[in-house]
């Protein structure tokens, strides 16, 4: 009997004996709840106004034949070119030279009365106001900035007046000198010498000739200038009168002289460069481009 007791009390001293709990249960662990997390609402995307997009177009006087074009870049890093000859542009008058240009803008929000502006080397070089833009509807805007020979840090301002206005870049290197005079390289003095002259031979004045008249004829691109002014100005002429445009008698008389020109069907450069001054100071009107797009007859139907 006393080797029992001490058997079973042995066997109740090991730890598997020990562990079991005999007439009682062992309460199962408590399931750990997990809370899902709660979904994120993606951000409502900001809506913005008039930005600057897609293609610098430098086109015909038909605006629509493209002589060059580029992709409008958003910053300096990287500046897309445009290379182009004075015999692109439109006129040439100063030493500068005049193209006409095409750009896209588009905005998120109706946008009325705005303002663009392009600079070259920090240099206001065109301005087009009045814009007015209707929500996710691409405009594409037509302006004739003048370009320095060599090259132009083009900077396009979009909205410029506005606190957030939007900026793009390209670079138009324009060969040539755009009508400005060649400069005369300085002459130098040879240095004397101690030996007796030299017997020259009799000089002869070469004979003096005039240098030929530059003119334009139908077919250049400065007559399809002259073509343009002459059917604007000949619509305005017809559409404004009695309309108090303030410059009307002024654009009666360049009018007047461009018809003389169309009707010669050739004009020399000092008068052709004078004329498409005069336009020129038309076009860059707002009053005279907001007095036009008032005469246009419009075609849609409600």
């Amino acid at each position: 009997m006393k080797a029992q007791a001490l058997m079973i009390s042995l066997m109740l001293a090991t730890p598997v004996f020990a562990a079991t709990n005999f007439g009682s249960t062992t309460e199962p662990p408590k399931p750990t709840t997990i809370t899902p997390p709660k979904p994120t609402t993606a951000p409502t995307p900001l809506v913005t106004g008039p930005q600057v997009t897609g293609l610098f177009r430098i086109v015909k006087p038909d605006g629509a034949t493209v002589i060059q074009q580029t992709p409008i870049g958003m910053s300096t890093s990287v500046i897309n070119v445009i290379n182009v000859a004075t015999s692109d542009a439109f006129l040439t008058s100063g030493g500068k030279c005049a193209f006409n240009v095409k750009y896209d803008e588009v905005s998120g929000l109706a946008a009325t009365n705005t303002t663009n502006r392009l600079f070259s080397n920090d240099t206001l070089i065109a301005q087009n106001t009045k814009i007015d833009l209707v929500p996710n509807v691409l405009k594409s805007v037509w302006t004739q900035p003048y370009l320095f020979p060599g090259q132009n840090n083009v900077k396009v301002v979009i909205n410029a007046d506005s606190a957030t206005p939007s900026v793009g870049w390209v670079r138009v290197n324009v060969s040539g000198t755009c009508g400005a005079a060649p400069t005369t390289p300085p002459t130098t003095t040879p240095p004397k010498t101690t030996e007796p002259p030299k017997a020259e031979p009799p000089k002869t004045t070469p004979p003096v000739t005039t240098p030929p008249v530059v003119k334009f004829v139908p077919g250049s691109n400065e007559w399809n200038a002259i073509t343009t002014a002459f059917g604007y100005t000949n619509y305005g002429v017809n559409g404004l009168k009695g309309k108090n445009f303030a410059r009307y008698s002024e654009l009666v008389k360049l009018n007047q002289d461009v018809t003389v020109v169309f009707n010669a069907k050739v004009v020399d450069q000092a008068t052709y460069n004078a004329l498409m001054s005069r336009w020129n100071s038309f076009v860059m009107d707002p009053a005279f481009m907001a007095a036009m797009k008032a005469i246009v007859p419009t075609t849609d139907k409600k």
